[in-house]
């Protein structure tokens, strides 16, 4: 099951993200929206590793995950994106 969320963060910027889970494991998750990362393939390697993990420990991974150096992140945090992702897989276990 794919589910999508769009969450606009505290400031007014845009969150999108899309998580993928079947049997309860995250096949994908992607985050995108009116931010920036740097550098990019920090972001691109957090958001990988959160494919393969129990769907109820999304949130508390990407937490983890969008918090380690060197990644910085520009308009957005790492708790908006754990908070979005986990909303999203909130929606999918709903289902």
């Amino acid at each position: 099951m794919i589910s999508r969320l769009d969450y606009k963060v505290p400031g007014g910027k845009l969150l999108r993200v899309e998580v993928e889970v079947e049997s309860g494991v995250v096949l994908r998750a992607l985050v995108r929206g009116d931010f920036f990362a740097h550098p990019e393939e920090c972001f691109e390697a957090a958001e990988g590793e959160l494919a393969g993990l129990p769907v109820d420990r999304l949130a508390e991974a990407a937490l983890s995950l969008f918090s380690r150096p060197p990644l910085s992140i520009f308009g957005a945090s790492a708790a908006d994106i754990a908070l979005a992702l986990g909303r999203t897989a909130h929606e999918t276990q709903a289902h």
